[in-house]
């Protein structure tokens, strides 16, 4: 199985404007995010995910058109399960997590590095893969 590996890394966020935030990489809550996040991955919407958790001025359209691709070439059909498989708190405000997704025949990892402000969820960094030992050695 080809393993593809997507990580996008924001260490300034504090500095974007509001608008910016507003729009990319926050959520009102937790069951926002994990909504948005499963929806997202459950129906191979790779672009729309890494728009809207950060990449919009990471890539260039054709970038993301390109990853689509790539991503719905490792994971031909839509997922049939997920599950968040290891959760850890952090200590002010900051967690991680590890999500699993499934097909008949293969596996999707998603991690995500979070921070819960006082009226919003931030997803500070998050990565994709098709082997679980990337995912895994984030904890």
């Amino acid at each position: 199985m080809r393993s593809i590996f997507f990580t996008i890394v924001f260490t300034c966020l504090a500095a974007l404007p509001l608008h910016a935030q507003e729009k990319d990489s926050v959520f009102g809550d937790y069951a926002a995010y994990s909504a948005y996040v499963d929806r997202h991955i459950m129906t191979r919407k790779f672009s729309d995910l890494i728009l809207r958790l950060g990449g919009r001025d990471e890539y260039t359209k054709e970038e993301i058109a390109g990853l689509q691709r790539q991503l719905e070439g490792v994971w031909p059909g839509d997922f049939l399960q997920s599950t968040v498989f290891n959760r850890r708190d952090l200590g002010g405000g900051v967690s991680q997590e590890a999500r699993m997704y499934w097909t008949r025949s293969s596996y999707g990892y998603f991690y995500a590095l979070l921070h819960q402000r006082e009226n919003d969820l931030v997803v500070i960094n998050f990565a994709l893969n098709s082997d679980s030992t990337p995912i895994m050695n984030r904890f």
